[in-house]
């Protein structure tokens, strides 16, 4: 199980992912890929290289199984469950620092959960082996013609942001686009909505899937910070959850949500019960 104490130096990290992105197909660059690509012992070398005050210490087991590419890019339900709980005695405050999921992904990397070239592997859900696969990437980025220097950032960035390193988007990745810490904060939400709501954890987890969840998330993590409210946050799913609703799109949501924080900022509908906030929420998605 992973140390909770543990994490690394937050400016040291952001500082580490900063300088291999000050120039666009760089030596730094493809020296970082060349170590993802030649595989653990390799990186971990580079990591201790450029990290060299990181306290990264002795193997600690965050999981005792291995991950498959795609099962580390979109964990399935019954791998998102084991991820919470294997992080659910962790301080929540803990768990919003990259440098504490940083700490967490090279301890995979150690411990043979992961392959160093996962981290260079696309978002979106195609089955390992794939032209989408780290390995098969990172190859073409180190074959390409020198000139393509924006799809070296690109495979670099992409590297940056599976290890949770701020430097490609900011802080509020670890919510957001880092694969362990969305799968992680999405189950906590859900979990916690469905005690405070008395609603089975299953449906909730339904209504905040992974799209619903990829605009809530950058909303409560942001300067409209309303609906992270439980009795606000109620409301809206009690909403979103209603049988037959027509699923709203990603520019609906948002927007809907834009006029629950603002509404919120001088009604303080936060104060209400979730049934009450679902009906203004009716009203509001009306004029979408």
């Amino acid at each position: 199980m992973i140390d909770n104490a543990k994490r690394l130096d937050e400016k040291k990290w952001q500082d580490f992912g900063k300088n291999l992105l000050q120039k666009k197909g760089s030596e730094k660059q493809r020296e970082f890929l060349l170590a993802l690509q030649n595989g653990k012992d390799s990186f971990l070398d580079y990591i201790e290289q450029h990290l060299p005050s990181a306290d990264i210490g002795d193997y600690q087991v965050p999981f005792d199984a291995e991950f498959s590419e795609s099962e580390f890019r979109h964990p399935p339900r019954d791998t998102q469950e084991i991820i919470w709980k294997n992080f659910e005695h962790v301080p929540d405050e803990t768990k919003h620092y990259c440098g504490f999921w940083g700490y967490t992904i090279i301890q995979m990397l150690k411990g043979d959960c992961i392959k160093p070239s996962y981290l260079a592997s696309e978002l979106n859900g195609v089955s390992d082996n794939s032209d989408k696969g780290g390995a098969y990437i990172i190859d073409k980025v180190l074959k390409s013609h020198p000139t393509e220097e924006k799809e070296m950032d690109r495979c670099v960035r992409r590297a940056l942001r599976s290890m949770c390193n701020p430097a490609p988007r900011g802080k509020r990745i670890v919510f957001n686009d880092f694969y362990l810490g969305k799968s992680y904060w999405r189950w906590h939400w859900a979990k916690k909505m469905s005690d405070f709501l008395d609603e089975r954890h299953e449906r909730i987890l339904k209504i905040l899937d992974e799209s619903y969840y990829a605009d809530f998330s950058a909303k409560m993590h942001s300067g409209k910070s309303y609906i992270s409210s439980e009795k606000t946050l109620g409301g809206l799913l009690l909403y979103l959850g209603e049988p037959n609703r027509k699923k709203l799109t990603a520019k609906q949501l948002g927007k809907l949500i834009d006029k629950i924080s603002y509404i919120s900022a001088w009604k303080a509908i936060e104060m209400q019960e979730p049934h009450h906030t679902q009906a203004e929420i009716q009203q509001l998605s009306e004029n979408l």
